[in-house]
This record gives C-alpha cells, sequence and structure tokens, in this order.
C-alpha cells in the first residue's frame, strides 16, 4: 500500500515522486494515484520542483541521439574502487 500524510490519503513525498516517473513513463495510474498525486503537487512545491526537473531531463535526453557505450578500463575502474573504499572507512 502507498505511504500517506497521517492527516489524509495524499501520497507523501516519497510516493507521489514516484508515481510522477510512472507518468513519464507512460505507465497508466489509477484514478485513485492521479486525484492523490495532483492534489500533493497542488500543495508540495518541492515535489513540482522535482517533477518539472524530470520532465525537462527526459525531454532533453529524449532528443538526444544514441552512442555507444564507454565502460572505464580496468585502472580506472580499480582507482574508483580503491576511493570509495578509503571514503567508506571515514
Amino acid at each position: 500500500m502507498m505511504g500517506t500524510h497521517k492527516h489524509t490519503w495524499m501520497p507523501c513525498c516519497k510516493d507521489a515522486t514516484m508515481l510522477a516517473e510512472k507518468q513519464l513513463q507512460h505507465q497508466r495510474l489509477s484514478l485513485g494515484q492521479r486525484i492523490g498525486l495532483r492534489l500533493h503537487l497542488l500543495f508540495c512545491i518541492f515535489c513540482r520542483r522535482y517533477v518539472m526537473q524530470s520532465r525537462a531531463i527526459d525531454k532533453y535526453l529524449g532528443n538526444q541521439t544514441p552512442q555507444t557505450e564507454i565502460t572505464p578500463d580496468e585502472s580506472v575502474k580499480l582507482q574508483w574502487e580503491t576511493m570509495i573504499a578509503e571514503r567508506m572507512k571515514k
């Protein structure tokens, strides 16, 4: 079940962003989900911003031509793994 605010059936920010992403991917939302998302976006400036930014990113990336996949060589992978391990120790 979807998380909700304690005072209403409106979805919390985490669920609202998930629903917004589903809509961007052209997945169908139930009537209750659509209403809850719209209500949430009406009151939450942060989620509205998130949705606007996601739409802009989606629009920009949709206009890009696919490029060949670039994979780092083994020395670069080793450097990153070492750096990540050192930072996780802190």
